[in-house]
């Protein structure tokens, strides 16, 4: 009897079926081989591809794929975003592979052990050994989910690295299509630091010098506030900083400013030495100074390029204003301090190997430097432990574990509650790690950022116990 080629197909239609597609594809690990993507294989094939599509933890810095299902050839997947993207041509592990059973009329697998894969090949895509700490990692976003729930905060990011070798090993962002590690805030009084160390590096103040706090600034006509209303009154540079006094602040950068022959503010030494470090200008809207594989192109950290009157000296001070930072560079100036003035830059991926071990590519590190004589380091290493032995981060419990230095920051903003941050290394006695926690809207440093902190350095640091 004769059948045309489409009733062939639809009768065979009735008997075979794709019950399954893999999209071969190289595996993201982490720094001890665990896979972050969810490895299900078909029980009754052992094929030579593992799927790794699904993935539950670390899509901050591992990106989305997508899939067109109207292919098989090895476009099928492709990143978009985060190290899918970064990497897309090495992890792509060719054509689709289709598994297919035997159905009967009713739809239902005839032989459960006898299965078909199409196309099966070995995955050609390479792996991509990433720095994180799985373990850590998934810690952390399952706690600061929990926590920003519960306290109906809007969003918060945190990065962890090694002050030593510059490896990333928790990065967390709460919004998995924007890398809020990566995107620029003002950054409030954990700008400070670099105010102290230029006030310090200029010796435009003396440590025992004692200033006055009243908790009102008169600004040219203007009243601006410390963040304590009624004053800290008398107290040195080092308690301005534990305590996180604007006055004391906006003093220091007064003296830092540049002016012209006619006593006219055009600009200040911060800046310059932003700009050394890595900030780019507020006017120029290209990250020119990318360092990491997963920064955007248009979100940095920059500074003003000149400032004009002792308003903008106050903002500039005390991170506000045209001052943005994104919590990656923070961390960074956080971890050079910890480790003597230099680090490396921070980086998550340490090589890229083939599915037999043979490395393709490897991490070459490139240093960070803060360019601050050893006298200026170690004065800011005391500063920062001040802050969480008697200043606005005294309520921490890492003593135990050698005990923590590090800043708050509160961050005003267009919206009404401010941007809370805290940066910080452990343990203080024989520093380890640099932690940057950053929340959105999320009120003071000394609050929700600094107990979300403490939580994760405990359990990182217990973890190692």
């Amino acid at each position: 009897m004769f059948q045309d080629k489409d009733n062939i197909n639809k009768l065979s239609s009735q008997y075979e079926t794709v019950i399954q597609t893999y999209y071969p594809r190289g595996a993201i690990l982490d720094k001890n081989g665990i896979n972050f993507s969810d490895n299900s294989s078909f029980e009754n094939l052992k094929l030579n591809i593992q799927n790794n599509i699904n993935f539950t933890i670390g899509k901050t810095f591992i990106g989305n794929i997508q899939i067109n299902e109207e292919t098989t050839t090895n476009q099928a997947v492709s990143g978009v975003s985060g190290l899918q993207l970064y990497y897309d041509k090495q992890l792509n592990g060719g054509e689709a592979i289709k598994i297919l059973s035997q159905i009967d009329a009713t739809g239902q697998t005839i032989n459960q052990n006898n299965y078909l894969a199409v196309n099966d090949h070995i995955n050609e895509g390479y792996n991509i050994n990433t720095t994180i700490d799985y373990h850590v990692q998934k810690y952390t976003e399952s706690y600061v989910k929990e926590y920003l729930t519960k306290n109906n905060l809007k969003g918060a990011s945190v990065v962890i690295t090694d002050i030593t070798t510059g490896e990333i090993i928790t990065m967390y962002s709460s919004d998995e299509t924007l890398n809020k590690n990566v995107l620029s805030y003002q950054p409030g009084s954990v700008f400070k630091i670099l105010t102290l160390a230029l006030a310090l590096e200029n010796n435009v103040v003396d440590l025992d010098e004692e200033f006055n706090c009243s908790g009102k600034i008169n600004i040219d006509g203007v009243t601006r506030y410390c963040n304590e209303g009624k004053g800290h009154g008398k107290l040195t540079v080092l308690d301005g900083f534990a305590k996180s006094c604007n006055e004391v602040f906006y003093t220091l950068a007064t003296r830092l400013n540049i002016k012209d022959k006619n006593g006219n503010i055009t600009s200040n030494k911060i800046i310059d030495y932003a700009k050394e470090l890595g900030f780019g200008s507020v006017n120029d809207k290209t990250n020119k100074n990318k360092n990491f594989i997963l920064e955007y192109n248009d979100y940095y950290s920059f500074v003003p390029d000149n400032i004009y009157n002792n308003l903008d000296t106050f903002n500039l001070a005390l991170g506000q204003g045209n001052v943005q930072a994104t919590p990656l560079m923070m961390n960074t100036i956080m971890s050079a301090i910890a480790n003597g003035g230099k680090t490396n830059y921070p980086y998550i991926v340490e090589s890229v190997t083939s599915q037999n071990g043979e490395i393709k590519e490897i991490k070459e590190n490139t240093i960070f430097d803060m360019k601050l004589s050893d006298n200026t380091i170690k004065t800011l290493q005391k500063a920062l432990r001040m802050v969480c032995t008697k200043g606005t981060a005294k309520n921490n419990s890492l003593d135990n574990y050698g005990g923590l230095a590090g800043k708050t920051g509160t961050a005003e903003n267009t919206k009404e509650t401010p941007h809370a941050w805290f940066s910080g290394y452990f343990p203080y006695n024989n520093p380890k790690y640099s932690m940057t926690v950053f929340i959105e809207n999320g009120g003071y440093g000394s609050g929700a950022a600094l107990e979300i902190f403490d939580n994760i350095a405990n359990t990182l640091l217990n973890m190692e116990d």
